[in-house]
């Protein structure tokens, strides 16, 4: 088992920071492994024990490289993240830079400012509103190591400290508007960030908000308001019309329609009664509904949700790996481009005021928040749309990958079809009713978990079922009972040929027969199927329109998986397998260059699901569905497959678009920096506008 802690990192400004922190981390003894992730301001420590001494070290850890940290629980119950939130961004900073820069930005406009004046108003948007850069920077020198923040101090201070010896000197080339102008935009351009940040995390915090903070709890007979937190296994709790539900557990009494939208997707509401689960966080429509916890706290349905969603985020895909090593290094290249910057100038320039801001506005221009949030905030949006579609992605990697498959091979039962048989024809021999037929088939396999049994007991749902004596199973053949004083066969054509009862040749090769007989004489035949999921042809055709090639792996007769690959509109049919046979077909196309996706029930396909390039476990949200494969569709709903593909291509075409922009922002930009052909004022309005330009790219994937 592992053993992961949780931090709230507070101060992180780029990747760079994340970088340094995950390295700090990492370097305490007994952390195995740090993943720091920028956007939500997070870290996740596996280490050997946790300790108090181990989360001591590793605050100051944090502490030494200049960020506030504090510990709090991941896999607590959905409430107790309320708090965990993004703090709300220092407007009042942003407020006193804008304040006091624009008597800077009127003298520059040519309206006449005192110069002790200017001053006045720049000390304080350099050293009060921009206080944050510094105790960012000097904690980064403590250390020997260079971020953006030093990038922002070492320019506006050069400018700060140039105008401020020409005050002092009496002269006028003063470019206090230059500092002020520049702190005040990066200001703006990180609470803009912030908000963008939030939004992509929206997602997320609506999954936070679902558990309601309170419950109806039974205490002595009385049901009593307590903390949904409070809540243990096998508390009795009263939920009413229109509450939400607080925890997973079982109906004992009661029946209503369930609006698990927000859990599953599933916008249409679901019959519930007694004996049914339900999942937390989902809205109870109509009655009171009494329910029995089966699970809260972090085992619940929604803390897995939000815990695997938020893991996915912190995540880093490999496409990130490659910015992390260009990050490690730009900073320090940055120092060494304006330092040359400013010496060429110098030597062939016209002074040192142009030398001083050309060697400015590299620095300004050159923060590489852009590049920073490029991929990380587009991975935000679309774990968080997943996560709203019903789709449960755990590892990136494999979005990644998703987007490269060319091959979908499908389990048939389960998967392709419901899993469970249902009773599509029945016909009488006899003068008795088909109602009443149905009543005594049914009778015979009350208290039976045998999936055939299962489709007569859900077609009388609701009948009182007849008492059954001297009960007799005959294995692969079928069961015999009494009923008010008479013996029933119910069974195959193998039972009723033993029996010396002809059967009529009426038999649908593609679905399972049943035949009832009374004292030798036959009653009726049932025909019951297992049918196609619904908008699984739907769901075939757009894969096929995605060009990927279509396969079912079944163990089920040829003839059988044939008709439902006829109904499904499957490309290749591979029928009468067992489970090592699929792993080997996954395992033989793979060496054939081709790059599979598995999609099983998530139970008795997870050999073949592990050993695919991507696997997708059908399920309702169950453990075992969520920890078969790495992407878990949260309802039974095959169209979630081909949105999954979309939305890997999508997010990583985004990523490469936000990477693009972000090089070429920089690239160019130091160059038109360097050439003097850029002030810092115009730098700091171009570097926020390109974070902000890559973060708004990101939430296409929100919007669209």
């Amino acid at each position: 088992m592992k053993n992961t802690l949780h931090f709230k990192i507070n101060g992180m400004h780029c990747v760079t920071c994340a970088i340094r922190v995950q390295k700090a981390i990492a370097s305490v003894e007994g952390v195995k492994r740090a993943q720091v992730n920028f956007v939500n301001e997070k870290a996740d420590i596996e280490v050997d024990f946790p300790t108090p001494q181990l989360i001591k070290n590793i605050l100051t850890a944090i502490d030494q490289e200049g960020y506030e940290a504090k510990p709090y629980q991941s896999q607590s119950a959905p409430e107790s993240h309320h708090h965990m939130d993004h703090s709300p961004p220092n407007y009042m900073d942003v407020v006193i830079a804008i304040i006091f820069t624009l008597p800077l930005v009127a003298h520059m406009l040519g309206i006449y400012v005192a110069p002790t004046l200017q001053l006045v108003c720049a000390s304080i948007v350099q050293f009060w509103a921009g206080r944050r850069f510094y105790k960012a920077s000097w904690g980064s020198l403590k250390r020997l190591t260079a971020n953006m923040d030093l990038l922002v101090v070492l320019g506006t201070s050069a400018a700060y400290g140039y105008s401020f010896v020409d005050v002092l000197l009496h002269r006028n080339d003063l470019y206090f508007e230059a500092s002020a102008i520049v702190i005040t935009l990066v200001l703006i351009g990180r609470l803009l960030e912030e908000r963008a940040k939030r939004s992509a995390n929206a997602a997320v915090r609506s999954l936070m908000k679902l558990t309601p903070p309170t419950a109806l709890v039974e205490k002595d007979g009385v049901y009593v308001e307590v903390q949904s937190h409070d809540l243990k296994k096998g508390d009795h709790i009263m939920v009413r019309a229109w509450q939400r539900i607080p925890i997973d557990g079982v109906i004992f009494k009661g029946t209503t329609e369930v609006d698990e939208s927000m859990i599953t997707g599933e916008s249409v509401p679901v019959f519930k009664e007694e004996g049914d689960k339900v999942i937390g966080g989902t809205t109870n429509t109509s009655g009171v509904l009494y329910v029995e916890a089966t699970a809260v706290g972090n085992h619940s349905t929604l803390s897995r949700m939000i815990q695997l969603v938020e893991e996915a985020q912190s995540s880093r895909p490999p496409i990130q790996k490659f910015v992390d090593q260009v990050s490690a290094i730009f900073v320090p290249i940055v120092l060494l481009i304006s330092i040359a910057t400013f010496g060429g100038w110098l030597v062939v320039g016209p002074g040192f005021q142009q030398a001083l801001l050309s060697a400015i506005s590299v620095l300004v221009i050159a923060c590489p928040c852009a590049l920073g949030l490029a991929t990380p905030t587009a991975i935000v949006v679309a774990m968080g749309e997943a996560a709203r579609k019903g789709l449960l992605i755990r590892d990136l990697e494999s979005l990644e990958v998703l987007r490269k498959v060319d091959q979908v091979v499908f389990d048939k039962t389960g998967t392709l079809t419901k899993g469970e048989f249902s009773l599509t024809f029945s016909k009488s021999f006899s003068e008795t009713p088909l109602d009443q037929l149905l009543l005594l088939a049914a009778s015979l396999q009350k208290g039976s978990e045998h999936p055939l049994a299962k489709a007569f007991l859900k077609a009388t749902r609701g009948q009182m079922l007849l008492e059954v004596k001297d009960f007799l199973s005959l294995p692969g053949k079928g069961i015999q009972g009494k009923m008010n004083g008479a013996l029933y066969s119910l069974g195959s054509e193998m039972l009723m040929t033993e029996l010396g009862i002809e059967v009529p040749p009426v038999r649908k090769a593609e679905q399972t027969t049943i035949y009832l007989a009374e004292e030798g004489h036959l009653l009726g035949v049932f025909y019951l199927a297992d049918m196609p999921r619904r908008r699984a042809w739907e769901t075939l055709q757009a894969l096929k329109r995605m060009g990927l090639k279509t396969v079912m792996l079944t163990g089920d007769r040829k003839e059988t998986a044939q008709l439902i690959g006829e109904k499904v509109g499957i490309d290749d049919v591979i029928a009468q397998l067992q489970p090592k046979d699929k792993i080997k077909y996954v395992k033989a196309q793979e060496q054939r260059h081709h790059i599979v996706a598995m999609v099983g029930d998530g139970v008795n396909d997870a050999p073949a699901l592990a050993a695919a390039m991507v696997g997708f476990a059908m399920g309702s949200g169950t453990d075992v569905a969520m920890d078969a494969a790495p992407i878990t569709l949260m309802r039974p709903a095959l169209n979630l497959i081909p949105q999954a593909f979309t939305l890997s291509k999508k997010t990583f075409r985004i990523i490469q678009e936000n990477l693009f922009w972000a090089f070429i922002f920089n690239i160019v930009g130091i160059g038109y920096a360097a050439l003097g052909h850029l002030s810092p004022e115009l730098a700091g309005a171009a570097m926020a506008a390109s974070s902000l330009l890559v973060v708004t790219n990101s939430l296409r994937l929100k919007w669209g």
